[in-house]
């Protein structure tokens, strides 16, 4: 690629850019992870597909006022692009946006092989975003080339506090009566439609789309997948299984396919961030392995739309538990407990508190209760909870505190 031909794509991006900032957009709860932005550092904001990632890139310099280049390298312009044509890109950025930029937003960077060595000389003198939709980006060379200097955020759809924010709604915990009927009527049409953006302003129909997207353009594409259609039915299999334990060894029975070839599948899926595999605790790193896992799903507006089995309010409920928790905790210290006898649906390593989830509107279970205890006799977790649909309180059995939570209060928190 020459330089001019690259002039003309930065240009054309530029203005595509300078619209957006006009826009008005939804504050993202991510914290301040500006803070990252310091020279030689990079920051990684990765997620699925469609989640928002280029535009909370773009709101995050709109807020910092500062002069920045921006390219997408998921133009269908620079596919096949290659390492030596980014020095004729790295021209066309400063003879575009001037060669006092700052800041540098590179969008899916990772379509192109090589380019970390690339990103790796530019920190030295700029503040650099990437951004990307494969967890696989911040592995082998680039934390070779980047010795550790990078800091990566994971970016979900919407959570239902943003959903209540797109629908200008109030998103603090509600109190009065009518509020709480209010925020729960949302929360039954978030857990249908999800937290998509795409979603949320042209219809549910778009999931469908955003699926596809995902399976081809972050799956197949990337693992060089033949096999589509069995491929198909395994990422449908695995999305019904959501909130469960999968054993992937049935799976590839099912499927007709050896276990290698399923352990890729999931590599993949798990990897274009559409699902996540949850681990079983473990005293010893190696019991952590052997274990099945549990999987859960991006968004509930991708269970409701894909999900071949009859939909299960309990088990999408939990799914919305673990997505919440997966924000906060950024994914680390979270792991499902169970014993010979009993079976904990979430311990918080990092805040040290056990969390069972369930669908009662009047009255919890005893087993709940009976799981939840001992769990805390192996673990000793400082908190116990009970997240339920519509109950709360408090408890107290054996001289221990049991909170209980409902799901609306629990995601507004």
């Amino acid at each position: 690629m020459n330089v001019e031909e690259a002039k003309r794509i930065v240009a054309d991006q530029k203005e595509f850019v300078e619209e957006k900032l006009s826009m008005n957009y939804i504050k993202r709860e991510v914290g301040d992870i500006s803070r990252f932005l310091v020279i030689p550092n990079v920051l990684a904001i990765l997620g699925v597909r469609r989640s928002g990632k280029s535009t909370l890139s773009l709101m995050l310099m709109k807020e910092l006022n500062v002069k920045f280049a921006y390219l997408n390298f998921d133009d269908e312009s620079l596919y096949g692009l290659t390492t030596k044509d980014l020095k004729s890109i790295e021209q066309a950025i400063y003879e575009v946006y001037g060669n006092d930029v700052s800041y540098l937003v590179f969008d899916e960077i990772h379509n192109v092989k090589g380019w970390e060595l690339f990103v790796s000389r530019l920190r030295e003198t700029k503040r650099i975003i990437i951004t990307g939709s494969n967890s696989r980006m911040l592995s082998g060379e680039l934390s070779t080339s980047l010795t550790g200097r990078h800091s990566d955020f994971t970016l979900f759809p919407f959570s239902f506090r943003e959903y209540l924010r797109f629908k200008k709604m109030n998103e603090e915990v509600p109190l009065s009566t009518k509020r709480i009927a209010e925020v729960k009527v949302e929360l039954e049409k978030y857990m249908e439609v999800g937290g998509f953006p795409e979603a949320l302003i042209i219809g549910k129909d778009q999931i469908d789309v955003i699926y596809n997207d995902i399976l081809f353009k972050d799956v197949v594409f990337r693992y060089k997948i033949r096999e589509l259609e069995k491929f198909k039915d395994f990422s449908k299999s695995l999305i019904s299984y959501y909130s469960t334990e999968v054993s992937l060894s049935k799976l590839a029975k099912v499927i007709g396919v050896d276990r290698k070839t399923i352990d890729l599948w999931s590599f993949g899926l798990e990897n274009a961030y559409l699902i996540y595999f949850l681990p079983r605790y473990g005293e010893k790193p190696r019991e952590r392995l052997t274990f099945n896992k549990k999987v859960y799903i991006v968004d509930p507006g991708m269970i409701s739309r894909v999900a071949v089995r009859a939909k299960d309010k309990g088990r999408v409920i939990e799914n919305l538990v673990a997505l919440k928790l997966f924000r906060d905790n950024q994914l680390k210290g979270l792991y499902y407990v169970k014993g010979k006898d009993f079976e904990v649906d979430f311990y918080d390593e990092i805040n040290s508190r056990l969390l069972q989830v369930t669908y009662a509107s009047d009255k919890i279970e005893e087993r709940e209760i009976r799981s939840l205890l001992k769990a805390e006799e192996m673990l000793r977790a400082k908190e116990l909870i009970v997240i339920t649909y519509d109950i709360e309180g408090e408890e107290e059995r054996e001289g221990k505190k049991i909170k209980l939570v409902p799901l609306y209060r629990f995601l507004l928190s």
